[in-house]
């Protein structure tokens, strides 16, 4: 018997995202989460630059205190930025490209708090 994954409320996802990011999420932005968290298929969010992917892409990390959360960037740059703001932000982060993978940057040990890992296409 599969156990149903813990999905909190739209309201408990808003208020969660502003007390940890800062930032007040869209209802497009909730319901990615919610399908994120739900973990029954796979999702893919499509929206313009600068419109909030990225915040989508950390939201989950605040609901699963023992996730992992990997996101493929086309961009160095832009897996640099979110490790640096993750750091910021008191979420382990790491980024991993040609020039960074190493064999200890993909040993993961548990429990640990969340983990956000940017991954480039290159490696």
């Amino acid at each position: 018997m599969a156990v149903e994954p813990f999905v909190p409320s739209f309201d408990e996802i808003r208020l969660k995202t502003f007390e940890n990011f800062k930032k007040v999420p869209c209802a497009w932005q909730i319901h990615v989460c919610e399908a994120v968290l739900r973990g029954d298929r796979d999702v893919i969010s499509i929206a313009g630059t600068g419109m909030g992917k990225t915040l989508t892409f950390w939201m989950p990390l605040v609901f699963r205190l023992q996730g992992i959360q990997l996101i493929i960037t086309p961009l160095n740059i832009l897996g640099e930025q979110n490790t640096t703001i993750l750091d910021r932000l008191g979420i382990e982060a790491i980024f991993i490209s040609a020039t960074t993978a190493t064999e200890c940057n993909f040993r993961v040990s548990f429990p640990r708090q969340p983990l956000f890992c940017s991954l480039t296409p290159g490696i």
